[in-house]
């Protein structure tokens, strides 16, 4: 004989928790897996009636919380744009990441099935697997999926070259045909694949004095030259923010 299952309702201790998670996504810099993460902790909240009012108010302090940390997280910044949350408007915050995560995942489709792609990641030179972590890579890049993204280009130097390399052309040519903002958010996806390299900054920097921030510009080229003082392109470029860019 067959029985019913009953769901029992998530308490406000749960929903804490599952709130602690998207915190800690954040915290990784895996932007993606936060933002799906905090919608279903959002839809969970709107829909649990069964709280306490004193335990609803605790919960909607701490999303309110995490909302304008999450606006205000340079990655998420990188990725989605500014973004302002309303307070205490969550059914309207979770409509909204819906659509940001519809977005993002129409965005990683149309890249990863462009021929342009791969024709400039050479992947008809690589095997089978290599091309799947090959676009493995990219897809963690436009998520914004950094931990996962590092630990699989640390395994393979040379798929993550060619990932750099088609983030960094991208940029370039972006610059050339004047699309400068588009080529910032090129540069800043290289720089995911690799944080190190005092030469992405530099091109980064360069854009950002195209368009005139001269503050982001200056910060940047800063980066660059805390990875390698002896970066020489790096330090006329630093002096020519602080004299042209007064």
């Amino acid at each position: 004989m067959e029985t019913m299952v009953y769901k029992t309702p998530p308490s406000a201790a749960e929903i804490m928790r599952k709130i602690d998670e998207s915190k800690k996504h954040l915290r990784l810099s895996n932007i993606f897996s936060c933002i799906v993460s905090f919608r279903e902790v959002l839809d969970t909240y709107v829909k649990a009636t069964h709280i306490a009012e004193r335990d609803r108010e605790r919960l909607a302090e701490a999303l309110n919380e995490f909302q304008r940390k999450l606006a205000g997280s340079h990655q998420f910044k990188d990725l989605y744009g500014a973004v302002t949350f309303r307070d205490n408007e969550f059914l309207t915050s979770y409509e909204f990441i819906g659509q940001l995560i519809q977005i993002k995942e129409d965005e990683i489709a149309s890249v990863l099935v462009g021929k342009e792609v791969g024709k400039s990641l050479n992947l008809d030179d690589l095997g089978e697997e290599e091309q799947q972590k090959t676009l493995m890579m990219v897809s963690l890049v436009e998520r914004g999926e950094q931990m996962v993204l590092r630990q699989l280009v640390s395994e393979n130097d040379e798929l993550a070259s060619l990932v750099l390399s088609y983030y960094n052309d991208n940029g370039i040519s972006l610059r050339a045909a004047g699309d400068v903002n588009g080529a910032i958010q090129e540069y800043k996806k290289a720089l995911f694949v690799s944080p190190d390299d005092e030469h992405l900054f530099y091109n980064l920097a360069r854009a950002y004095i195209e368009i005139g921030n001269r503050e982001k510009a200056l910060e940047t080229i800063r980066l660059a030259l805390m990875l390698n003082p002896e970066f020489k392109e790096g330090l006329k470029l630093q002096n020519h923010i602080n004299q042209s860019m007064p």
